[in-house]
């Protein structure tokens, strides 16, 4: 029987071999966007993706057929992109003060060959913002606690037939954080000069290019590591997410909405019953007409078109909470297998390449 570890590795979208075809991919998506009335997964012609928060009840049945959805009249603040925006083009040796050694989900990081920078609120720790600046600590917490309040209820409609999803999500908010992120090509600019010639060719050679060779800001194709994310950006979008059937469609900002997208752990509550992801058969035999898939997404923005900030709010469980169980076989005997959250999370840590869950 394969490892655990082998199995996990085999239900991601592994190595960077693919890149020319995603390119391609993107480029004919052309049109191809989630705003249009486009139907992804045999969605009646009439269904749009543009949602309205007070037929929450309906969502589960619209996040089957759709990769993502936006929600309207969801009666959050306005998202606080200025706070995003003063953070992120700080200086230097003012965000270097707002690292956290000891945590990825804590104040500033950056991925300059890539182009973006970003910034975490992680309610568990003491906010690590802008000195002297009592409004973003203000503006961030209620923005976060409202979409995470959001989230919470959509989370509560997949357990009006079933018991899908454990009541404790709906009761506190668990591992959840909330990103500023910024793609700017003013980061890759920024790239240190003290690196050799061939490591700096190689570290940008890893990474995405214009028609010109010009390093351009982008992240990889992945699927979030949450129940649910809620996101919302500012021009120019360069947002994608694919479908069930591998097609690409880009998925701009529309004033007034945010958008959801599926994580990781959604497979996990709406499998078939009695199957698991994590299975011998690489998780497919759990995936039925019912199951939410995660939301397999990528960001590329061309240098041309500026810079993009989004904010993204995760929806996480808590770290210790069993989010799948399945028997196996040691030995001779058929014992229960327990799968906690950061197992999952310490596992897509190690898969090298996209890290797109089951997509």
């Amino acid at each position: 029987m394969p490892s655990m570890k082998s199995r996990i590795k085999k239900l991601f979208l592994n190595g960077n071999d693919k890149d020319q075809k995603l390119n391609a991919k993107l480029k004919e998506s052309g049109e191809q966007d989630l705003t249009g009335r486009t139907c992804p997964r045999g969605a009646d012609v009439n269904t749009s993706t543009v949602f309205d928060c007070k037929d929450i009840s309906q969502i589960p049945d619209i996040l089957i057929k759709y990769p993502a959805i936006y929600l309207i009249n969801h009666g959050l603040p306005p998202a606080p992109f200025r706070h995003a925006r003063t953070l992120l083009t700080l200086p230097k040796k003012i965000k270097d003060t707002l690292r956290d050694p000891k945590s990825t989900v804590r104040g500033y990081n950056n991925a300059k060959a890539s182009g973006r920078e970003w910034w975490d609120y992680n309610p568990a720790e003491k906010l690590l913002g802008p000195p002297d600046n009592e409004e973003f600590g203000k503006d961030t917490t209620e923005f976060f606690n409202q979409s995470i309040g959001i989230l919470q209820k959509i989370c509560q409609q997949f357990n009006s037939q079933r018991q899908l999803i454990p009541q404790e999500v709906f009761e506190e908010e668990g591992f959840s954080t909330m990103r500023y992120l910024r793609y700017s090509p003013d980061v890759i600019d920024q790239q240190p000069q003290n690196l050799d010639q061939s490591t700096y060719n190689t570290v940008l050679n890893s990474h995405k290019a214009d028609d010109n060779g010009e390093a351009i800001p982008h992240i990889e194709a992945h699927t979030d590591l949450d129940i649910l994310t809620l996101i919302t950006a500012t021009e120019p979008s360069g947002l994608y997410v694919w479908n069930r059937r591998g097609e690409v469609f880009s998925a701009p900002p529309i004033d007034g909405t945010v958008l959801i997208m599926a994580g990781d752990l959604m497979p996990f509550f709406t499998s078939k019953p009695g199957k698991s992801p994590l299975e011998q058969h690489e998780g497919v035999e759990a995936i039925g007409e019912d199951t939410v898939l995660p939301t397999a997404h990528t960001v590329v923005v061309p240098r041309s078109a500026g810079e993009r900030y989004s904010i993204a709010v995760f929806l996480r469980p808590r770290r210790d909470m069993i989010v799948d169980k399945r028997v196996v076989k040691r030995g001779e005997k058929e014992v229960e297998e327990e799968t906690a959250f950061w197992w999952l999370a310490t596992e897509k840590l190690h898969v090298e390449g996209r890290k797109c869950f089951l997509a």
